[in-house]
């Protein structure tokens, strides 16, 4: 009974996919900011702003944020 409640839950965690944020952020980040490269730093140097929050682009549905969102402002900081 165990052996199937086991299958049972991986295969239902394994079919669950995260979905893609499908909103427009209020703004993009482009960090150009010199930094020391360690070989362990997986800091992206862009990222969006949404909600007042500082969210990851890969969580985004790149495709809808393209053709939904046309005027996302851009800052560069450095």
């Amino acid at each position: 009974m165990k052996i199937l409640f086991f299958i049972i839950a991986a295969f239902t965690l394994s079919s669950c996919a995260v979905a893609k944020i499908q909103d427009c952020p209020e703004e993009k980040i482009i960090n150009k900011m010199p930094k020391v490269i360690d070989g362990n730093s997986e800091t992206p140097n862009e990222y969006y702003i949404y909600k007042g929050q500082r969210r990851e682009i890969k969580e985004f549905d790149a495709a809808w944020i393209e053709k939904n969102c046309p005027n996302i402002k851009v800052q560069e900081v450095y």
